[in-house]
Formats: C-alpha cells, sequence, structure tokens
C-alpha cells in the first residue's frame, strides 16, 4: 500500500492521539465516502507500523438511499483488499423530520457495542472543514460555549473513546491525499442536496469564505479548541458547587440563587446535561424566570422532551419518562383495597404492607404504625380526599388532609398517591406520615416493609 510522503502529519496525528489515550484497538466508522476511505488507508498504515494494533471497519446502513447497500458492498470489497474485518450495522430511521440529527444518533447507538474495552476508540473522518461547518451552525442556533466548542477531538465512549483524528486537517488536503494515492471512494448522493443545513454551508457558503479567507477552516478550528477548553474549565469549576445544590434528581433553588444569574444559568445548564438535555439559551432564560425566580409558593411544571421539571418549596425536581409513566400508572391503579389481618399486601410503590395485632416478633427493618383499631373491625386503604378532616396523635384540632399534607410538605403530584388508612368514615392514619393514635394507645400495627420512611 502507497502513502505519499504528504500522508505523514495525518499519519502522525492518528498516532500520537492514539498512543496518548493507550488505544491499540480501533474501529473505524466506514462510509465509503472521501473523508473515511482517507482515514482507512491511513489507519491500515498505522496499524501496520507496529505489532499487536487491531483495526476493523463498521459500516451502518441507514436505508435511507437506494444506494446504501451498493456502498456497504463497496467497502466490503475495500476492506478485503486491506485484510480488514468489515461488518454492517442496519439501523431504522423512524419519521423523515430532523433526519441529519436522527440518522446520526442512530448511527453512534448503532457503534457503541463495537467499543467495548478501554483500549478500543471509535474513530471518524471527521475534518477542518466539519469544524466550521458545526461553527456556523452552532452561530445559526445561538449556541452557548459549549455548542460553539464544536466537535471534539476525543471524549468518552461506551467503554471506550471517540475519537476525530482529522479535525486538524482541511478537507482540501485529503482530497489531494486520495488523489496522490489513488485512494478509491464513493460519491453520496444526498451530499448534494442543499435542503440539508449542512450540505447547503458546503455547497454555497464555505466556497465563498474559503476563497476569501483561505486559512478559516483552521483559524476557526483553533478558536472552537479554546472554546472547549474554557467549556471543560468551566465544568470543573461548577462540579463542586452543582455537589452541594444537587440531591439525585432535586436541585436547591434557594441555594442556586444565592449565585450570579450567569452562574445559576451555567449551574442550571450542567444539571440537565445529566438528564440528557440541553436547553438553547431562550430556554434556559425561561427556566429560570418561571422556575427559579417563581413565587416561593408556586408550583410550575415545564415539560422538555421526555422529561418534565417541577417546583416545589425552594426544590426543583426532575421526572424521566419513565418515572412519569409509573406515576400515571399508580394513579390509575390506586382504588380502595379492603385490609386483611396478617395478609401481606403490595402497593404500587414497592412497599409491603401486613396489619396485625401486636408486633413483639417483628423484624427491625419494618417501620411500625399504631392503629386505634382492633382487627376485628374492617379496615381499608383509600387515595386521595385531600377535604376529610385528620387529627394526628399530639396535635390539638382536625383540619382538612390537604392542609396537613402541605405542613409535611408532600410535593402535589406525590400526595394522590399517599394512602390513606381508613376506619368506618374516619381516617386513623397516613401511611409514610402519622396516626390518629400513640404506641399506647395502639389495638393494632401496620407493618411496612421499606428501608426508609417518614414515622
Amino acid at each position: 500500500m502507497f502513502l505519499p510522503a504528504t500522508a505523514q502529519p495525518m499519519l502522525d496525528s492518528i498516532t500520537q492521539k492514539l498512543s496518548a489515550l493507550g488505544c491499540h484497538q480501533v474501529v473505524l466508522a466506514l462510509s465509503g465516502g472521501l473523508d473515511s476511505m482517507v482515514l482507512l488507508y491511513l489507519l491500515k498504515q498505522w496499524q501496520m507500523q507496529q505489532g499487536g494494533r487491531e483495526l476493523k471497519a463498521v459500516y451502518v446502513h441507514h436505508g435511507l438511499s437506494p444506494n446504501a447497500s451498493a456502498w456497504a458492498d463497496f467497502c466490503a470489497a475495500q476492506c478485503a483488499l486491506l485484510q480488514l474485518p468489515f461488518l454492517v450495522e442496519n439501523v431504522s430511521i423512524q419519521g423523515r423530520d430532523n433526519l441529519e440529527a436522527k440518522a446520526r444518533s442512530a448511527r453512534y447507538q448503532a457503534l457503541r457495542s463495537y467499543v467495548s474495552t478501554s483500549d478500543t476508540a471509535l474513530c471518524t473522518a471527521h475534518h477542518a472543514d466539519d469544524q466550521l461547518e458545526t461553527l456556523l451552525l452552532a452561530l445559526k442556533r445561538g449556541s452557548g460555549v459549549a455548542g460553539l466548542a464544536g466537535i471534539a477531538t476525543q471524549q468518552p465512549f461506551a467503554a471506550g473513546w471517540l475519537l476525530r483524528p482529522l479535525l486538524d486537517f482541511s478537507r482540501d488536503e485529503l482530497r489531494a491525499l486520495a488523489e496522490a494515492a489513488a485512494v478509491p471512494f464513493i460519491q453520496d448522493e444526498s451530499n448534494q442536496n442543499p435542503a440539508f443545513d449542512r450540505n447547503f454551508l458546503r455547497l454555497h457558503v464555505l466556497p465563498a469564505l474559503t476563497a476569501k479567507f483561505p486559512a478559516i477552516a483552521k483559524t476557526s478550528s483553533r478558536s472552537m479548541q479554546l472554546l472547549g477548553e474554557v467549556q471543560q474549565a468551566n465544568d470543573y469549576l461548577l462540579q463542586p458547587l452543582l455537589a452541594r445544590l444537587q440531591q439525585k434528581q432535586q436541585l436547591d433553588l434557594a441555594g442556586l440563587q444565592q449565585h450570579p444569574l450567569p452562574v445559576q444559568q451555567l449551574l442550571l445548564r450542567a444539571f440537565l446535561q445529566q438528564f440528557g438535555v440541553n436547553p438553547s439559551s431562550s430556554v434556559l432564560s425561561e427556566l429560570i424566570h418561571n422556575l427559579v425566580a417563581a413565587k416561593a409558593d408556586a408550583t410550575p411544571l415545564i415539560r422538555l422532551g421526555d422529561i418534565e421539571l417541577r417546583r416545589y418549596q425552594q426544590q426543583l425536581y426532575l421526572f424521566t419518562a419513565a418515572e412519569l409513566a409509573m406515576m400515571q400508572l399508580q394513579q390509575k391503579h390506586n382504588a380502595a383495597v379492603w385490609l386483611q389481618p396478617g395478609q401481606q399486601l403490595k402497593l404500587q410503590d414497592g412497599r409491603i404492607l401486613c396489619w396485625q395485632e401486636n408486633i413483639s416478633a417483628v423484624q427491625q427493618s419494618l417501620a411500625c404504625w399504631p392503629l386505634p383499631v382492633g382487627i376485628t373491625e374492617p379496615l381499608r386503604l383509600e387515595f386521595g380526599g385531600f377535604s376529610r378532616k385528620f387529627k394526628p396523635a399530639g396535635t390539638s384540632m382536625h383540619k382538612p388532609l390537604k392542609q396537613w399534607l402541605q405542613l409535611w410538605q408532600v410535593p402535589p403530584w406525590q400526595r394522590g398517591a399517599v394512602p390513606l388508612v381508613i376506619a368506618g368514615q374516619h381516617i386513623v392514619g397516613v401511611l409514610g406520615y402519622a396516626s390518629s393514635c400513640t404506641a399506647a394507645e395502639a389495638k393494632s400495627w401496620l407493618l411496612l416493609q421499606a428501608a426508609a420512611v417518614k414515622l
């Protein structure tokens, strides 16, 4: 295999970056186009330089072009000539909206399984012109520092790394190498469709920019690298601040407001990014106004994609799609249930409930709930009914259940799932919060199998 002397800087870049990551296994995302075919030949040369290096190529078949299968066959033939393992991953794209983003997401998801060890890198053939296109698209969207930093040279991916070793080189340099080394490649007809934003820039904007400013791809790449370093510094400085404010999927809004507004925005963005949400600057401003700066007694609800944000008692609560579905299921199935002495009842949240006469042999891991009724009287669990009055043991008056739940700071969306213990027409206990009698007055007990419960 012949590679001209002009290939050496690219080969050195690949070797240096893989060595720095400690990677001797490489998976190449191969499309058959100019960029990935040049990288294929460079990586083959990298593999031949030293023993123990492994290289394979994977073609992701989106099925979006009638030529996709022919391109897969082309890639297979080229890998056979180079004596390299080659695989095809078939993916399905639903809908035609936001096609570029959907295809990219499906592609990376399909490639994750090939990066199963810490010394494996997935390599893609992004170059300096791709960076410039990404910068222009980020400017169009009004992105912040993270978006303007563009494509990262390297980042953790699956069990190993995602590496773009050619970001320092332009498309013209790759094309010149392909011509000098007679590297074969295919032409994707979709690259000529200006309906796609990236293609529009590539076909109509970048030629004018590079004609006037030939080095703009490389100079803008340097600026983006500096912005990336700023983002890394932000992440480093924000991490201890966020750790003090965050408790799993909750954020302390009172503590957040102790910081200047720009820091609030950075902290809120960092919190959301942990759950796959990267709001635009305008959406972030709305969140600050409607959630963080809302009145103390406000309970706003905002949906961002598959997640939901709610505020209560100076806390921001984040709910994933799975959690929202579970909440709906609980509300749907929370019907009244008659309790039978000694019988175990499994609640929707997984806790185990048992009603019995004494607690002499109860395990310490169980919470014990005193009740003022004997086991010969009918007892049931109900949900809702917030207007009914209740008098917890040790208090002086009856109040509507809604007021007690407010005093106990139960978020509104959780109140409908709080089990009420009913004897006749009276609430004798609110499971997890209070009973109408003390232990000394108890005639029976509810035993609750749970690791943590409010008594």
